[in-house]
């Protein structure tokens, strides 16, 4: 059975989809799906490719049980759109930006990942990066539900999707 794959984009790969890659790992771990999703994350802008994820982002994760620090930051790549089931966003400039790039018979695997949440919670995960550690809270809180929501439809539509 081939695995369901996941990539989670921002702009640069040190912040929000680290920690929305490890809280999706830990998602499904928790729900026994770990061996079935392949998890990745990349960013649209290439300028801190090869960095590590923010301490400030891996303090926080690591708060929750998520260990982030290993991930290196990379730049979304043209065969990662052929390559992964589901390529979940940030916001909507990163969603802008992956549109253009991204070839017309993938697009409908392009989704803000707040899409799978609560509408009361909004559509974009704001960049924490120029704030202090209470912006990289917020983001992990949404991110945590936003990702729980998704395993969840993972699970709903397993037949299809798994």
């Amino acid at each position: 059975m081939k695995k369901t794959s996941v990539l989670m984009v921002c702009r640069q790969n040190i912040c929000r989809s680290p920690m929305a890659e490890g809280l999706l790992k830990q998602h499904l771990k928790q729900s026994g799906l770990e061996r079935l999703v392949k998890v990745d994350s990349a960013g649209t802008h290439g300028d801190m490719q090869g960095s590590r994820a923010d301490e400030r982002a891996c303090k926080v994760a690591l708060n929750y049980g998520v260990d982030i620090g290993r991930n290196k930051s990379r730049k979304i790549k043209p065969k990662d759109f052929l390559k992964f089931d589901h390529i979940l966003v940030m916001d909507q400039s990163n969603y802008q930006d992956l549109l253009q790039q991204c070839p017309p018979e993938y697009v409908e695997k392009l989704a803000l990942v707040m899409s799978f949440a609560c509408k009361d919670l909004g559509s974009d995960v704001p960049d924490p990066y120029y704030g202090n550690i209470a912006g990289f809270e917020k983001v992990f809180g949404l991110l945590n539900v936003a990702v729980g929501d998704f395993v969840g439809s993972l699970i709903k539509n397993e037949n299809r999707v798994l």
